[in-house]
């Protein structure tokens, strides 16, 4: 309690609102007070307590100001959220940048993911991982992270200005959904274009032109498939974790990378009004409670390995979709649209895999591609076209009723889905190495647990989830953030192996372009 009186509070700001959920769910408010008497003291000049200090706003460190050179020729490949923060925070300091993307703007990518999800027709180059916005404009639109960075508030706040909600800069789970996130895209679309940066799409870098000098290896143009040149100084490399023909580039010419740690596993969907009860339980139809959601977690021992299985990217009240970005495999993600007002909720579970488990696949193609760097690519595209086989092809998912999942038996039936190109019954155990099968098998009797009514034959799991992070990691220098073999590439967010969302992407890209506009100025 704070032991004053009504009248000595002259304001009160809302900092964060969170739910409570465990046992009867309440709402959280975190605020900060502002007293009469600490007005006056601040007005009258005078000295304020020892033991207070007042922080400098966060919003304000994050919008540092730069007076760099502007002749510097910028090229930022991808706009997902990396590479628009970053392009955003070049063009305000008044650079301008050129921002590529192989994919298409929002208005049109919709039509292209529409076509997939309901006529099986994949467009390579933009689908729900390619495209104006990147993999997270499909998704559940999730802002939160638990990154500590200055620059978290400052992301929120770009948002809101391009027309978010303001509830995300208090809220404790910040979300946007589908719907949201396609406007937001054309709001930063007009405001880089406004701001004088270029903007364009259908744009697939296929080459680097290299420079090869004393000093070593320099950046000096990019190549689009077309063949046309765009020369710059530096380039922002921010393509996302499916840009397989990128990495390719950089296993081939010897770029400084290595294989990443990520996790792969199915779309487990429930009906929500089933995961309300569980969360909420008798007050589980209380008015204005928000869609509920979950997380599970846990370790197991395999071997000598620790192994993490875990729930991840949960949508409540949202569908399942179709992700792949090439023909003859399936792989599946979550969306839900800002309401979460769907029948259904799901959520990845998701099984770590290390770089010496992409060899348990056996000899499959792709696997020793470039001395193994890609071994972690070729494990993701060999489930992707075994789910494909089980689907029975045109894009249809492989499924599984949970508890004959876990009993290890195949399903004969399906209930309905979200997953709008159609599931096929079946024994998804066919899809993965036997260790990430037993992983999901043991660890569902821990979330029954913890979920009482979790473990439900009604549930269905959806195959398979494998794009959960990127398979490689472009190393960089800690300092520069360039490449350690190519002076003036910036490897950014999460195809590079540095972020793991909508957020931590946004962050790695405006260091990045910090890191260049200190350089500059």
């Amino acid at each position: 309690m704070m032991k004053v009186s009504e009248d000595e509070i002259s304001d009160i700001v809302l900092i964060r609102r969170s739910l409570d959920g465990r046992h009867r769910p309440r709402f959280l408010y975190n605020v900060e007070v502002e007293l009469e008497g600490a007005k006056a003291l601040g007005q009258a000049g005078k000295d304020l307590p020892k033991n207070v200090e007042w922080a400098p706003d966060p919003g304000l460190l994050a919008r540092r100001k730069f007076k760099p050179r502007t002749d510097e020729r910028v090229v930022v490949i991808g706009a997902g959220p990396a590479g628009l923060f970053a392009a955003h925070r070049l063009a305000e300091s008044g650079l301008t940048p050129i921002l590529l993307d192989r994919g298409q703007p929002v208005e049109i990518r919709g039509r292209q993911v529409s076509g997939l999800m309901h006529r099986g027709e994949l467009d390579p180059d933009s689908n729900i991982c390619f495209g104006e916005g990147g993999a997270g404009t499909w998704s559940d639109g999730k802002l939160y992270t638990r990154v500590s960075d200055i620059r978290v508030r400052h992301i929120l706040e770009t948002i809101v200005e391009l027309g978010g909600p303001a509830d995300i800069l208090v809220s404790g789970k910040p979300h946007l959904g589908t719907n949201r996130l396609v406007a937001l895209c054309k709001a930063f679309r007009a405001k880089l274009t406004e701001m004088g940066a270029e903007v364009r799409f259908g744009a697939f870098v296929k080459d680097f032109e290299i420079d090869k000098g004393v000093g070593g290896d320099k950046v000096s143009a990019v190549v689009l498939r077309d063949g046309e040149r765009i020369e710059c100084d530096r380039v922002i490399m921010a393509v996302g974790h499916s840009a397989r023909e990128m990495y390719h580039w950089m296993a081939q010419n010897k770029v400084a990378m290595t294989p990443k740690p990520f996790a792969v596993g199915f779309r487990v969907e429930h009906r929500q009004q089933l995961l309300n009860e569980i969360q909420y339980g008798k007050w589980a139809d209380v008015p204005d409670l928000p869609t509920a959601d979950y997380r599970l977690a846990a370790n197991l021992k395999d071997g000598n390995t620790k192994r993490g299985i875990y729930s991840f990217c949960m949508c409540p009240g949202g569908q399942i979709v179709p992700s792949p970005t090439l023909p003859g495999g399936v792989c599946v993600n979550g969306m839900s649209h800002a309401s979460r007002r769907g029948q259904f909720g799901n959520s990845a579970l998701i099984v770590s895999v290390e770089p010496s488990d992409f060899g348990s696949f056996g000899d499959i193609e792709g696997l020793n591609d470039y001395d193994g760097l890609l071994a972690g690519m070729a494990f993701q595209h060999e489930a992707e076209r075994r789910a494909y086989e089980l689907g029975g092809g045109g894009f249809i998912a492989p499924a599984q009723r949970l508890c004959d999942f876990r009993e290890g038996r195949p399903s004969v039936d399906m209930r309905e889905s979200t997953y709008k190109p159609g599931i096929a019954a079946g024994d998804l155990s066919r899809c993965y190495p036997e260790f990430i099968i037993k992983s999901l098998q043991t660890a569902l009797e821990r979330f029954e647990q913890k979920m009482n009514g979790f473990l439900t034959n009604d549930a269905i799991l959806v195959g398979v989830e494998t794009r959960t992070s990127s398979p490689v990691r472009i190393e960089r220098d800690d300092s520069s953030f360039q490449s350690l073999s190519i002076a003036g590439l910036y490897p950014t967010g999460e195809g590079a192996g540095y972020g793991g969302g909508i957020v931590s992407a946004a962050l790695d890209g405006l260091r990045v372009s910090e890191r260049i506009l200190e350089e500059l100025s």
